[in-house]
């Protein structure tokens, strides 16, 4: 399995694979922006056909983990572009395929992707996370720290509307 920063535009073949990764996660109930698989298929491969176009414009980097040609999981960290908040990025749509959890994959994409953060000069990443969710608890063991819960920021796949954690990290070149 390898960790490889997206540094061209996203194949076909790759929006394929990350169209399915995501409609997968959305399926097993992931909260990652869309509430069903089946109904948001195209909204979903639209959404990796615009961040093809974001990774040409150096705004946007995707880590993607590979086993041969398959993508197996993802993190994207997009770096703002505001005047005032230039120093800061977000960790964006981290995601292991259902068959390869457990397997230390989600914590080499973080630690990549933190490290690529420390690289470009950012001080400061930001993401937010399903506050009942296991992932709070993974990301401690990164580092991360807890800055609040916002009540009722997402709908989940069953409808309901769940409260997120947002959480940081002061990125440093050893991840």
């Amino acid at each position: 399995m390898n960790i490889e920063r997206v540094v061209a535009p996203l194949t076909i073949e790759e929006v394929t694979q990350l169209t399915a990764l995501l409609c997968e996660a959305v399926s097993l109930g992931a909260s990652i922006g869309y509430t069903d698989a089946t109904q948001q298929a195209e909204a979903i491969q639209a959404y990796w056909q615009q961040q093809s176009r974001a990774i040409e414009a150096a705004n946007l980097h995707f880590f993607c983990a590979r086993v041969g040609q398959q993508i197996v999981g993802v993190v994207g960290l997009e770096c703002c572009t505001k005047p005032n908040g230039r120093h800061r990025g977000e960790i964006v749509k981290l995601i292991v395929g259902h068959q390869w959890r457990r397997q230390g994959i989600a914590r080499k994409l973080m630690v990549a992707a933190a490290e690529f953060a420390a690289h470009l000069g950012l001080k400061l990443l930001v993401l937010d996370t399903r506050s009942d969710d296991i992932t709070v608890a993974f990301y401690q063991t990164l580092g991360w720290m807890v800055a609040g819960e916002i009540p009722d920021f997402a709908q989940s796949t069953a409808g309901d509307y769940q409260a997120t954690t947002v959480m940081y990290l002061h990125p440093t070149a050893e991840g």
